[in-house]
């Protein structure tokens, strides 16, 4: 809920004279800043034959000012805060209001319910921005605008930018500035060529002045200073009327309150009209939500706090949903007027309390300000602030791509000559492209191995393990990653299609797909996959799918991949996978010498031909272990050692719940139980048999004894048990030196 703790006026203890006097001053130094640019965006909606509804969308425009003020005053997360009309949301009204003076134009109608209907419209935006700002902040999900894409932003920014810099000069010329040549003709008149020269003197002065003077009063000071200085010289040098009164708008009488309510509920209202808006409304309020995300970002890092942006959509949200009901125009927080009163030294809530009392009096005084403020100035404001647009647009600190750049540039002619609801329309499919082709481009392979390079957590006798080393080439296992679509598919399957094709010498048999670290696939990646499995099916090349969640399972079964008569197979993890094709491998490929070795054959081979090894038995223990028998327990002394004959073991620890977690499995002719033994610890892990298993022990007893009475025997076992040791480092080296 908005939160009204700590409201403004509640004057903290460690508030003095000497602050609020100088958070007044702050703020009314703000409020004549407000004023002009209410009048400069006026004059920008209501231009050439708008012109006579200035004075009411002026007094809208400020009473927009005073309503967003007092609320963002009370209730923002940053003070002192000011709010009021943003220059892209302006933008948009003046679209706004032009196409519904067009659409009642074309119907007939009069020139004053064209100007009650524009207000009517710019009151409808202005509540359903309310409504959508609550709604954020209510629902929580201003995060979510976080994602909006840059060249979304880009494109609104950049046509915004130019709207402004366009109206300025048609404001002073009081005509439309388009593409057509003939609309040009007044800029190089006497009457007009005079004023747009001052108008851009007034821009580039300000930026020029920020040199020597604070930033946050080069603008006010230039405007004071032109303002001064042309008075002075229109009314005071200038005799003929004609000539002065080309240099202001036409007097359009007295600022006058008007109240939404008296013609809504009237007949001058063309809902049909206001209806067929519904792009430009809509655009108006996707504004204001953009802009009050980059506001409250940039005030962020210009404070360095962090701001509560739902709280901050909440402020805003109310702000405009009391001022639709008041006669009030959507206004929103301000980063610049923030960052004026900060550099004015105000630091309490009434600061911006003050601004809206500033323009509340200049609103209910019914003072013509148009009557004394030049077109120049206000031509020249609107384009100095389109030109800020443009320039910050181009200095976000982030490197963006051409392509980035291109979608901005053509949103920002969509915008400009056909809507803006055309434009956000080309922006979010262009940057939905890119965002397809640049995530494509990643690719869904994480890690590419072959069994040569990577193993599962099997351990197999020595022969096994050669011949798996020399064979490895023959099973290939990618790691995926990330969401399969339609812009990766193809590309996983043409990396997978090339691997199989350049491999000649060594034919590629086995394909593993891990997907344990894929989020997900859309139906195209499904259809590139069973490219991919008909491809393998031609080649000889069994697929083994690894981590799939039931979701991707139930996809591929219905596409067929696993059966009875298909030979790709689905495990639940990548060992699994890894582990089953090495036993493919064993089965096609191993011809009797490794598998039917004897233990007597295999230590016979191991130590040499020369060496007699009867002379081993004396000093081992023949032990046959049922499934689920324990070898070893993990924490129990370690005092013997394991050769493997036969069957199957497990190396498996506890977690801190007790459960049993398997890290290994050994299988043949291998030794076990060594690391304890040497390094004379505790076991680090429990060793069960998974199958019937035959080992030789060596207790540490009579291996001591061994080394007493045949130390060339234990000579010849230690160098066994360093070639074991050493032939899996080897291969753990090689693991490690192809993961990083």
């Amino acid at each position: 809920m908005l939160s009204f703790d700590n409201l403004a006026l509640r004057r903290p203890r460690n508030v003095d004279l000497a602050r609020l006097g100088r958070d007044t001053a702050a703020g009314l130094i703000s409020g004549v800043l407000q004023i002009a640019y209410c009048v400069s965006f006026a004059a920008l909606i209501f231009t050439g034959d708008l012109a006579s509804g200035f004075a009411l969308g002026l007094s809208g425009l400020i009473m927009g000012v005073v309503v967003t003020c007092f609320i963002i005053a009370l209730t923002s997360t940053f003070y002192p805060a000011v709010g009021g009309p943003d220059s892209p949301a302006v933008a948009v009204m003046a679209v706004l209001a032009s196409s519904v003076a067009a659409a009642l134009a074309a119907k007939g109608a009069s020139h004053e319910q064209i100007i009650v209907n524009i207000l009517v419209a710019l009151s409808v935006s202005t509540l359903l921005t309310g409504i959508l700002l609550y709604g954020i902040g209510a629902l929580r999900l201003g995060q979510w605008l976080r994602f909006v894409p840059f060249p979304v932003i880009g494109g609104f920014l950049a046509a915004s930018g130019l709207l402004l810099i366009t109206g300025g000069v048609g404001v002073i010329t009081q005509t439309d500035l388009t593409l057509s040549p003939a609309s040009w003709v007044p800029l190089f008149s006497t009457t007009y060529a005079p004023q747009i020269l001052i108008g851009v003197l007034f821009a580039v002065a300000i930026p020029l002045l920020s040199r020597w003077v604070p930033d946050y009063l080069a603008l006010p000071l230039v405007f004071l200073v032109l303002l001064v200085v042309l008075d002075i010289g229109l009314f005071g040098l200038v005799e003929d009327e004609a000539i002065r009164t080309a240099w202001f708008l036409p007097n359009l009488g007295e600022l006058s309150l008007w109240w939404p309510a008296d013609f809504v509920f009237g007949n001058q209202v063309d809902w049909h009209v206001i209806a067929m808006s519904a792009a430009e409304i809509g655009s108006f309020c996707g504004v204001m939500a953009i802009a009050l995300l980059l506001d409250v970002s940039s005030l962020e890092v210009a404070r360095q706090k962090t701001a509560d942006l739902d709280q901050e959509f909440r402020s805003n949200g109310l702000a405009n949903l009391l001022a639709s009901v008041l006669g009030g125009f959507g206004g929103s927080l301000s980063m610049n007027g923030c960052v004026l009163l900060d550099e004015s030294g105000a630091t309490t809530r009434w600061a911006g309390a003050v601004i809206g009392i500033a323009a509340a009096f200049i609103l209910v005084s019914g003072f013509d300000v148009g009557a004394i403020v030049p077109k120049a100035l206000l031509g020249g404001m609107l384009a100095y602030l389109g030109a800020v647009i443009i320039v910050e647009l181009f200095a976000t600190p982030t490197r963006s791509s051409w392509m980035e750049w291109a979608l901005t540039g053509i949103m920002t002619l969509v915008i400009i000559n056909f809507g803006y609801f055309m434009g956000v329309v080309v922006g979010v499919v262009g940057a939905c492209l890119l965002f397809a082709l640049s995530y494509s481009r990643i690719g869904v392979i994480r890690r590419h191995l072959t069994r040569y390079e990577f193993s599962s957590n099997v351990e197999r006798s020595p022969e096994q393990a050669r011949l798996l080393r020399d064979q490895g080439k023959r099973v290939h296992v990618f790691w995926l990653s990330g969401f399969i679509f339609f812009g990766s598919s193809n590309g996983l399957f043409e990396r997978i299609k090339g691997t199989i094709e350049g491999q000649q010498d060594t034919p590629v048999n086995y394909v593993v797909l891990d997907f344990s670290a894929v989020q997900g696939l859309d139906t195209s990646a499904v259809l590139s996959l069973i490219k991919l499995r008909n491809y393998c099916e031609e080649h000889g090349v069994v697929i083994a799918f690894s981590g799939l969640d039931e979701n991707m399972r139930a996809g591929f079964d219905r596409a067929g991949f696993f059966g009875k008569d298909k030979p790709h197979q689905a495990f639940g993890s990548r060992n699994e996978a890894v582990e089953w094709c090495e036993d493919m491998l064993l089965m096609h490929h191993e011809v009797g010498d490794a598998s039917t070795h004897s233990f007597e054959s295999w230590i016979q081979k191991e130590l040499g031909e020369q060496f007699d090894i009867s002379r081993l038995s004396p000093f081992m223990k023949l032990e046959e272990l049922k499934p689920g028998e324990f070898l070893f327990r993990q924490g129990e002394p370690s005092d013997s050692i394991a050769f493997q004959t036969a069957g199957c073991v497990a190396i498996t620890i506890q977690d801190e719940h007790g459960r049993p977690i398997r890290l290994r499995r050994m299988l043949g002719h291998t030794v076990v139980g060594e690391m304890g033994f040497f390094r004379k610890v505790p076991r680090a892990a429990s060793i069960i048999a998974e199958a019937p298993t035959v080992v030789y022990r060596l207790t540490r007893e009579y291996f001591d004894k061994m080394q007493q009475e045949d130390p060339t025997a234990a000579a010849a076992l230690h160098e066994l048990i360093i070639r074991q040791l050493s032939d899996r480092l080897e291969f753990a080296n090689r693991e490690i030196s192809a993961l990083i």
